[in-house]
């Protein structure tokens, strides 16, 4: 609530209706897109134009994820200090210049700075796209904000794969790459649109400063960020050996009812139920949405394992993405919940590194355990991950309720 001119409370602006909110959420889509369209064509890249292996497109997926571990605090922690846009749209030409790379020097010596490049970048970019959100929203709004933000990551992630096979069977995988390089351009001219946001206060804080708010940072995320690097290895897996586990099950990678459209499926349900379950975390508390989501998560990644034609593993994946459509928000919501101006991206950049961990142990896990064995146990694997999830956001969460922020 703040005064009007009459001195009259009156509820902030809807936070949805603005512009710089649909910049963002823009932003946020076009990144999700661009990681998605070129990473399920990594493991084919891999195998054409390398020679490799499953073990080899794993690692090499990997290496993006791993990057983004990295980038994302550090890129929080800049954010905070410097400035929100000065970060990302750094981040934005890093990820582009990596995407390039992939394009330019088809080689295992190209692809692997390659990867890290785009890994470093892209995550910085929407660490701060996503940090720059909940400084825009008022507290009451955040709950709604973040779970209509959250669409673009599944919008991203629904049009992506189908845009990358595409390309990647009428053209090759370079010009997938080249693609996803002009598209992290357009995310970055999106980001210099949003409105600037003053630096914090603290931003010439003491090192011995910096070290205490990124230790009381972390206290506050490692709970929510365990649980997301569990879920998100299942997203990990998905997006790097979901077509590879189907095509090895007589399914097209493309088409209609090919591999690929499998993940659009994923998308819409996230989509559907993310407006049907909008108001879940608040109605319930987050830990307990979050708990809802972790046994739907587990089902439906033993359902994909299981499938062995398309509408098996579209029936999976709208158990999973129902799963996810409460995760986001509410694990965002418990992680931002004791944090401040002075570590508010940071905070965010660590929980957000969690994910990208997830994502880097998923694509180790699928290449490893798929070079090795049956996709099947890949798939089996990463559900019972979702099982210890649930056992440590239940054991340790501090709170269940929205916060106060």
């Amino acid at each position: 609530m703040h005064a009007g001119t009459d001195g009259v409370m009156t509820p902030p602006r809807d936070i949805t209706r603005t512009v710089p909110f649909w910049l963002v959420f823009a932003a946020s889509t076009l990144g999700a897109m661009t990681n998605s369209a070129s990473t399920p064509i990594i493991p084919d890249y891999v195998e054409r134009v390398l020679g490799g292996d499953a073990t080899l497109s794993g690692l090499i997926i990997s290496l993006g994820s791993i990057a983004s571990t990295i980038a994302m605090p550090v890129a929080g922690m800049l954010g905070d200090r410097r400035g929100y846009r000065a970060v990302a749209l750094a981040g934005g030409a890093i990820a582009a210049l990596g995407m390039l790379l992939l394009a330019l020097a088809p080689s295992l010596w190209g692809a692997g700075p390659a990867r890290l490049l785009f890994g470093l970048g892209n995550a910085a970019a929407m660490t701060l796209v996503m940090a720059w959100l909940v400084a825009m929203a008022p507290a009451a709004q955040r709950g709604k904000a973040l779970s209509i933000f959250g669409l673009s990551v599944w919008l991203g992630l629904a049009v992506g794969p189908q845009v990358g096979v595409a390309v990647n069977q009428a053209v090759g995988p370079s010009a997938v790459f080249a693609l996803c390089a002009a598209l992290e351009l357009v995310t970055a001219a999106l980001i210099a649109g949003l409105p600037r946001r003053p630096r914090s206060e603290t931003a010439a804080a003491t090192p011995r400063r910096n070290v205490a708010a990124s230790w009381r940072a972390f206290r506050m995320v490692w709970v929510p960020g365990v649980v997301a690097a569990a879920a998100w290895c299942g997203e990990g897996l998905m997006l790097g050996f979901l077509i590879v586990h189907l095509t090895s099950r007589g399914v097209a990678p493309g088409g209609l009812t090919g591999a690929a459209s499998v993940f659009a499926v994923f998308s819409v349900s996230v989509i559907g139920a993310r407006i049907a379950l909008a108001s879940l975390p608040d109605r319930i508390g987050p830990v307990r949405a979050a708990a809802i989501s972790l046994i739907a998560l587990a089902a439906g990644l033993t359902g994909l394992g299981l499938a062995t034609n398309f509408w098996a593993a579209a029936a999976a994946q709208v158990l999973i993405g129902v799963g996810f459509s409460p995760l986001y928000p509410s694990l965002t919501m418990l992680a931002a919940g004791g944090l401040d101006d002075e570590n508010r991206a940071l905070g965010l950049g660590l929980f957000s590194g969690f994910t990208s961990l997830g994502m880097a142990g998923g694509a180790l896990v699928g290449g490893l355990v798929i070079a090795a064995t049956a996709s099947l146990w890949a798939f089996a694997l990463v559900a019972a991950l979702q099982l210890v999830a649930l056992a440590i956001i239940l054991l340790f969460a501090r709170y269940d309720a929205p916060p106060s922020i």
